[in-house]
This record gives C-alpha cells, structure tokens and sequence, in this order.
C-alpha cells in the first residue's frame, strides 16, 4: 500500500555499542546510521529539554546543556549531579531495583519521571521500579558517563534488511560461505556426548565440526537443546505503531515523549526520504497496554506524535500499522545474570547465540553481537 519496507519496530544504537558499530562497520553498512548529537525530550506542557555534548571530556561533557535547560530546577540539576558521582562511586545490591537504586544516590521522584527513568525504561523495556539496578547503573554509566559518544542516539536511514540481512549475506557469500535460507531444522543427532548432526525438514541431514544455535529460547526443546534457565526468563513487550500521513511533513527528527505510553517518536519521512509524511512510535514496557485494540493503540501513538511535532496530526492521518512483540525483551530483574545461560551447552560442539544468553547486556543489537563473537571465539577453540 506504501512501497515502504518496514520493520516491526525502531532499533537504534547508542554511541556506547563499541561491539555492534564495530559489526556494521564490517558489514559496510555502518555509515547508513545517522547518529545524532542532540537528544530531544518533550516533557508535560509540551516544554523541551535538549542534551548535547560539549568539548569538555566526560563526564562533564553533557554538563552545559543541562546547566542551561530551564525543563529542570535548579534542585534538579543538583540532584543529577549527584546522581553522577553516586553512580561512579557506589556499586548497587545484586538483586536491588533501579528505582530503590537510584533514589539512594539522591535521585529524587521528580528527577526519575521526568528524566532518568524514560532513559531506562527505552534502554532496558522495563519500569525502573522492576529492572535491576545492576545493569541502569551500566545503562547510565555507558550512555552518560564514561565517553563523549555514549549517549549519540543512532537511526537507521533504513529497515534492518538492509542495515544487517542484506549486507551479512554479500559478506558471507564472498568468504565462500554456503547459505541455506528458509531451510527448517528437525532434530539434533547425538552420538557419544557430541552433536553428531542436525537433520533438516525432507530427511537431508547434515554433519559438521561445531555448530552455533541462534534460535530464540522458546524453540529450543522443540529440536532437542536443553538450555537450563531459560525458562525463568521473564519478558516484556515492545509496540511499534508507523503512522502514514497525507500532505504533511512532520518537521522533526525524533523525540522522547514524558508521560506517554509512547515514549519515542521518529520522523520517517526524514530517514526514508519519502514524499508522504511518516512517523514511528515506539513504546517501550508497554505490557499494559500490548492487549489494546489497534484503534486505541494509534490513539495512543498519534497522541505522542503530536506532542513531539507541536501540532494537530490526526485529520491527516490516512493509515497506520501496529505490530506488537509480546516478548520483545527479556526482564533484568532479580538474579538474571544466574539466569541467563552461557555460549556453551551439554555438548562439546553446541554452542548457542542470542541477545539473551549472558552476554552482560540487556536484549539489544549490542548484546547480540557480543553473543555471536562469544560463540564464534568457542568454535575456533574446538576447531584448533
């Protein structure tokens, strides 16, 4: 209806995601990311708070645009740094909440709704009153703190096909890679405490020195992976509403929304180039509402949309897509990290890959990545 490929949702990278830049830096496919050096944050009343960097080193960097803003009080801006020095200097208990984390480093209730908490919450998918403080404390602390690039939000000029599927499969195929596409597998063969082969739908079975699962951990058992833990796993949903306008040009690149259940808002016409007006918005620990019939969903989503472009959209809006992923992410709360399962498995020459295995990352590109190079560097030591 469109001609526009679209993804499920929006996925961005951060400045702070050495391993996944670094990834699409391989594929060739890294300068189709725009990363942006101001983060916009439209809070109640429509009032806006823009972070950018400055040539101070970090973690001052960010401090002259947050001196300036009048979004926070003066009280606030002390409370953040304080915030700051709190994260640099104390280390959260195992299984505390960001919320209870972060409120005993002088984080006041104001400062998390209004900032720190919807920074989280697009980081992580979780309220911060469940996420684990653990990994807010090495969201906030890679984003705001350590580098001058962390927190650079970078956007995909376009869908995931050709950003990472495209590019991986010309990289492959000119390393002599043998790629076999939409092909099922059956069943893992075992034979003496090793994968001997994995059969294919059809009967074909195939026999190698090491192999490397990436399946999500619900489709595990169904051929035969036994991943302790899994289960455990708790997960949240994610929404992704792309809303398609006549005659209007949104006039905006992107934004944060406060206090909407669409936190995230993106001008696709802007990195699509298209002539029709196109938003994305995403809504991130959007449990509550993933059960919302469509109609009240593009309510929702056209309502953050406007706050973001400052102006009445809805009469022009001509059609809109929803795609909901109930479990989008997997929860950090409690003992994840005693959850999540390593690269390795039972067999000597499995190994598994996926944002979710235990990388020390939440369930993003980043983490993918990470699992990816832990489970290549495990083939290379069977191999040798």
């Amino acid at each position: 209806q469109t001609g526009v490929t679209i993804d499920n949702c929006q996925h961005v990278l951060m400045g702070c995601c050495d391993a996944a830049i670094d990834f699409l830096s391989k594929l060739g496919s890294l300068g189709q990311v725009e990363f942006s050096d101001t983060l916009r944050i439209v809070g109640k009343g429509g009032k806006a708070f823009r972070i950018c960097g400055s040539a101070l080193p970090a973690p001052l960097h960010l401090a002259p645009s947050i001196l300036r803003t009048s979004y926070l009080t003066g009280r606030d801006k002390l409370g953040l740094a304080r915030v700051a020095a709190g994260l640099i200097r104390r280390k959260p208990e195992k299984n505390a909440s960001a919320a209870d984390y972060l409120k005993s480093i002088s984080c006041s209730s104001d400062l998390l709704d209004r900032l720190v908490g919807p920074i989280l919450v697009s980081a992580l998918n979780e309220e911060p009153d469940a996420a684990s403080a653990v990994y807010a404390r090495m969201v906030l602390s890679k984003m705001l703190l350590e580098s001058r690039d962390g927190y650079r939000l970078g956007v995909p000029q376009s869908p995931l096909s050709e950003l990472i599927a495209g590019p991986a499969l010309r990289y492959l195929a000119k390393r002599q890679c043998r790629l076999r596409l939409s092909t099922r597998v059956e069943k893992i063969n075992q034979s003496a405490g090793m994968v001997e082969s994995i059969s294919l739908a059809g009967g074909e079975k195939l026999k190698r020195d090491a192999y490397v699962c990436a399946l999500p951990p619900w489709s595990l058992g169904r051929i035969g992976i036994k991943s302790p833990g899994w289960a455990e796993l708790g997960w949240h949903a994610i929404i992704g509403a792309h809303l398609f306008f006549e005659n209007v040009e949104p006039g905006f690149d992107r934004a944060c929304v406060i206090g909407e259940p669409f936190q995230w808002v993106f001008n696709k016409s802007t990195d699509w180039r298209l002539r029709s007006g196109c938003i994305q918005a995403v809504a991130s620990a959007a449990d509550g509402i993933a059960r919302l019939p469509k109609s009240e969903l593009v309510g929702l989503a056209l309502q953050s949309a406007e706050k973001a472009v400052g102006r009445r959209l809805g009469p022009a809006l001509k059609r809109a897509r929803v795609y909901r992923e109930s479990r989008a992410t997997f929860s950090t709360a409690g003992n994840i990290d005693e959850i999540r399962p390593p690269s390795a498995t039972a067999w000597p020459n499995l190994f598994l890959a996926g944002d979710w295995t235990d990388t020390r990352w939440p369930a993003t590109i980043e983490s993918a990545v990470r699992s990816g190079r832990a489970a290549a560097r495990a083939v290379l030591e069977v191999r040798s």
